[in-house]
């Protein structure tokens, strides 16, 4: 039997009518011509959901470099600040994307294009060295979007973070946070996920120990569940508990990261059962090492066992990330070449009473799998290879290609949420789920203003063909960023 769903809405451009293209064109026009087109923010603040090596290029990070900017900095809010005590700052965050997507769920003919906006003012008050109180407010909009709408990509006036912090983790052995927070830790199984409009944050309590060259996260934290409007919860119940540790100076120019978490959910989809659904009890096993600056090479592997029960069902799944690159530093546009593998186990058999598909739990939303987003970690290999370069300062430019294939045939394709995009349970439809070809570029403007432009475009391959209505993917995306003021996190 062959079962066929269509993915979330991606963020996305092209193919629309002629009377919404006016429209957005007009938008557009009218942005270039106000000061709220200057108003966007620094990548590093907004965009990246880059871990802090990442494999490929830097969909949304900034250029590590100490030349000058350009054009001289734009920061009316840290003018504000100077004139502040500084045991009072603000932040502001402004964040615009036009952006639109064809093929949607593989399906010929199904696209959408939209602008998406996000602003945040946040403050930070810290009456002394061993206290401070972090607060931000969010307003995440889509425009010109087909309904129905609502998150991830509208989210109106909500309570981004809103936490107390007790010592200064960089210089005090033990300190404590409690409240809304982010947590980013691992771009692969528990991060903020940036790109997406809203984020992503936890009502948490978190202490930090600090000893040296180790480094420990001991957390108890929910998910706050996004809603089109009004203050957002988390799900009672709902939560993720979690030991991460950071090793440094044991391997050169490298750190190690053992951690352990347990998620635990009232309710899943069971199999083999007379129940449909079930308690989840997850435990997870990781290892993550990463390396930078070694003459001139990158690198971070990773390996992630989960166990667990979830109802009546045993969970047996696993996952493996290893990435590198090598930067020519000697030559005039300084080449960045890298590539890497990423593998999600999928279940063999829907009927044996085993869960065998990888949990991907929090990760990233953006350029985990390519730029078009529409793959999660679950049930995949995938490999790619691709290069960045410099060709100006503060200008950098990538492309990418990557090949995706199923781990198990007789297991579903998963998007970055962890829903069902294709599945055929018979197995007979392959496991090639297709390639995908990305160009992207990212301009530092100056210190508060980035740009960037991107397209991917993904290639169906025979599972998608078999199993689905065979459509390619087409992303592209416009962004502007800003970041002003002190960065609230």
């Amino acid at each position: 039997m062959i079962v066929s769903s269509t993915t979330l809405p991606h963020t996305s451009l092209f193919q629309t009518s002629g009377r919404r293209v006016r429209v957005a064109v007009a938008v557009l026009l009218l942005l270039a011509s106000s000061q709220l087109f200057a108003q966007y923010d620094k990548i590093a603040a907004l965009g990246s959901d880059s871990a802090r090596v990442p494999i490929g290029g830097p969909a949304s990070a900034p250029l590590i470099s100490t030349d000058p900017y350009n054009l001289p900095d734009l920061r009316p809010v840290g003018e504000m600040n100077d004139q502040l005590p500084k045991w009072i700052q603000f932040g502001l965050e402004e964040r615009f994307r036009f952006e639109g997507y064809t093929g949607n769920g593989f399906k010929p003919g199904v696209s959408d294009s939209y602008l998406l906006n996000r602003f945040r003012l946040g403050v930070i008050i810290k009456p002394t060295s061993w206290f401070k109180v972090i607060g931000q407010v969010q307003d995440a909009r889509s425009f010109l979007q087909t309904p129905p709408i609502g998150p991830p990509n509208t989210v109106r006036w909500d309570l981004k973070l809103a936490y107390a912090e007790f010592g200064d983790p960089e210089t005090q052995p033990v300190t404590f946070r409690f409240g809304r927070q982010i947590l980013d830790y691992n771009n692969t199984i528990l991060s903020d996920s940036q790109w997406r409009n809203q984020g992503r944050s936890f009502d948490a309590a978190v202490t930090n120990i600090h000893f040296g060259n180790f480094r420990s996260s001991i957390f108890a934290a929910s998910a706050v569940i996004p809603e089109p409007d009004g203050l957002t919860h988390h799900q009672e119940g709902n939560n993720i508990y979690g030991i991460y540790n950071t090793i440094s100076h044991v391997i050169p120019e490298s750190i190690i990261e053992p951690f352990v978490l347990w998620r635990v959910e009232p309710s899943v989809a069971v199999e083999a059962s007379t129940k449909k659904t079930g308690h989840l009890s997850e435990q997870a096993y990781g290892l993550r090492v990463a390396g930078q600056d070694i003459r001139n090479f990158d690198y971070r592997a990773e390996v992630i066992r989960e166990g667990g029960d979830a109802g009546p069902n045993t969970i047996d799944a696993w996952g493996t990330t290893f990435g590198a690159g090598y930067t020519v530093a000697s030559l005039r546009w300084k080449p960045r070449f890298f590539t890497g593998y990423d593998y999600a186990s999928g279940d063999q058999n829907p009927k044996d009473g085993i869960h065998g598909t990888f949990d991907t739990m929090y990760p990233t939303a953006h350029d985990r799998f390519g730029i078009s987003d529409q793959f999660g970690w679950q049930n995949i290999v995938a490999g790619r290879a691709g290069v960045t370069v410099i060709p100006h300062r503060r200008w950098s430019v990538t492309g990418q290609y990557l090949d995706f294939w199923l781990a198990s045939a007789t297991d579903a394709l998963y998007n970055t949420s962890g829903g069902t995009i294709l599945r055929d349970s018979t197995g007979k439809s392959g496991t090639h789920i297709g390639n995908e070809v990305d160009g992207y570029t990212w301009y530092e403007i100056n210190r508060e203003i980035h740009a960037g432009v991107g397209v991917g475009h993904i290639l169906p391959g025979d599972f998608i063909k078999r199993a689905g209505k065979g459509a390619s993917y087409t992303y592209p995306y416009f962004a502007l960023e800003f970041l002003d003021g002190k960065r609230v996190h």
